[in-house]
């Protein structure tokens, strides 16, 4: 048994050593988001037309990176076609058929065309794709908020939360009736509208009439944005009826901590410091509430117990070996928590054992290790603090996590990222080293500097890290994070992007605390930590 999986093992190191797959090995792999991919990888091989569309019948979860790569080797001519138009600037649009025009002109790019060339378009298209057609009428009407208005529901979703935040604000921020919003209050779109509305600064027209919107059959997210848009307008006791209402739909812990904060903000009422400083999960809310009432969480756990050795006999290389396991955890016992602690007894697989004893645990338990510490040490305790906080949500720690857009390892490094870093530090890039943590964390420390060297403050390095240094300077251009009553708090709440948002809370929280820890003798209050404002 040992020699069979030490013969896998040297089998998948020479394959990923030589960067070559194989569909005999891509047949061997159960179908998961690590599995597509490879499949990505191998589309991109010299291979043919036959064995892509082999590939392709294989996949766990379709999107456009493995589309595009699979048209690249298809021998369909419409296919070819199809991913041109896609790719083709709008200009050169204007001359294709029907169909190409429509799969290549999205609302945001139409709303940047003249009239004479919305109406030529329109005329093209019109009698193929009804539905596409009238949305371009809308946007090439005199009113447009007008021919928004009288259009059905769909059509109004489609249009008013697919073109730009700028031709929003200029044509759409007007006043929606009673019975506009009566009209889309049941459909599951209108939440995107909620937060496009209550996210942008400028739209403060259709604010004002959000203030109108009972929430009773909106989801949770709706209703804590009517919640902040209320806040935002100074109708402080209309916050509080929407916030309790989303505290009856919320689910998760930090999102009921999260109305618990804004409960308390509001009222000053010390009841709902206490229950957020007794509140199990660890986030930015519970923290304050802690630090408030000057109370200490007695669930964090800092180190675990384990042989610390340098060997183990599981295949923390491979990421077809650690989904096993994620399969085999989601319902943990003694006999299994027992078996996964004698296996994951390295250094290198620290992370895997902490993920193993939350789930146990039941997320009653925080654990905020520092594995890779001998990779990291040459850091100086502001930096590891950051990486540490930006791992532990990224990846937990597990080295050969991959996700859903490919990002890799333990910081979740994109591909295109990492291969500009490696050309950066005159490397030869290749990519399966980013599954080593290593390489992985010295291409995280590489571009921390290039984040910290232009912004300031962890939060911000957090949004950058997640969506981008683009994204992270453009939203400090906007209005956020100034002076104000709520700040930087009410901010936090309005930006745009939820993955950024969200993200930059966890990892803030997930700094403070390590911070704390690596810094016992400086360490940092929380108060000091959310002066973000200067």
């Amino acid at each position: 048994m040992i020699y069979k999986k030490l013969l896998l093992l040297l089998i998948a190191l020479n394959l990923f050593a030589n960067n070559d797959i194989t569909m005999d090995w891509l047949k061997q792999q159960p179908k998961s988001i690590a599995k597509d991919f490879y499949i990505w990888r191998y589309l991109n091989q010299d291979i043919t037309s036959k064995e892509a569309l082999n590939a392709l019948k294989q996949i766990n979860r379709f999107n456009n990176k493995l589309f595009f790569r699979y048209i690249s080797k298809s021998n369909d001519k419409i296919l070819k076609d199809y991913k041109s138009c896609i790719k083709s600037r709008t200009k050169n649009l204007f001359d294709k058929e029907p169909y190409c025009i429509e799969a290549g002109l999205s609302l945001y790019d139409a709303t940047k065309l003249s009239s004479k060339n919305l109406t030529n378009i329109i005329n093209k298209v019109n009698s193929e794709y009804p539905l596409f057609s009238k949305k371009l009428k809308i946007l090439n009407s005199p009113i447009p908020f007008k021919s928004l208005e009288q259009s059905n529901s769909d059509i109004f979703f489609n249009t008013f939360n697919e073109v730009g935040g700028s031709y929003r604000v200029k044509y759409f921020n007007q006043h929606f009736s009673l019975e506009l919003l009566n009209k889309l209050k049941d459909k599951k779109e209108f939440a995107q509208t909620i937060k496009l509305i209550v996210t942008n600064l400028k739209m403060t027209k259709a604010q004002t009439s959000l203030l109108n919107l009972k929430s009773k059959s909106l989801s949770y997210k709706s209703t804590f944005h009517l919640a902040i848009n209320a806040i935002r307008h100074n109708k402080e006791k209309l916050a509080l009826s929407y916030l309790e209402d989303a505290q009856n739909k919320a689910y998760y812990r930090m999102e009921k901590d999260n109305i618990l904060f804004w409960q308390y903000k509001l009222t000053n009422n010390k009841e709902y410091l206490k229950k957020l400083a007794s509140s199990w999960d660890i986030n930015l809310y519970s923290l304050y509430g802690s630090n408030k009432l000057k109370k200490s969480f007695t669930n964090i756990i800092y180190n675990i117990e384990n042989n610390n050795t340098d060997k183990t006999t599981f295949d923390s290389a491979i990421p077809f070996s650690w989904l096993k396991v994620l399969n085999d955890s989601k319902n943990m016992d003694d006999i299994k928590l027992s078996k996964y602690t004698k296996l994951f007894n390295s250094k290198d697989t620290l992370g895997h054992l902490a993920f193993i004893k939350e789930r146990y645990d039941r997320y009653k338990n925080s654990y905020f290790i520092t594995p890779y510490s001998d990779y990291l040490n040459k850091q100086t305790k502001d930096k590891q603090s950051i990486l540490y906080a930006i791992a532990r949500q990224e990846s937990r720690f597990i080295p050969t996590s991959i996700s859903t857009s490919y990002a890799m390892g333990a910081m979740q490094i994109m591909p295109f990222l990492s291969r500009a870093i490696a050309k950066e530090l005159n490397e030869k890039y290749i990519i399966d080293k980013q599954l080593e943590p290593k390489t992985n964390l010295k291409y995280a420390v590489h571009h921390m500097k290039f984040l910290e060297y232009r912004l300031d403050h962890p939060l911000f390095i957090a949004y950058a890290y997640n969506g981008g240094i683009g994204f992270t300077r453009r939203l400090l251009k906007t209005e956020l994070f100034k002076q104000g009553k709520y700040e930087p708090y009410l901010s936090m709440e309005l930006v745009h992007y939820d993955e950024s948002k969200k993200y930059g809370k966890k990892v803030l929280a997930n700094y403070f605390i390590y911070q704390n820890h690596l810094n016992k003798n400086n360490p940092i209050s929380f108060d000091k930590l959310m002066r973000i404002i200067n």
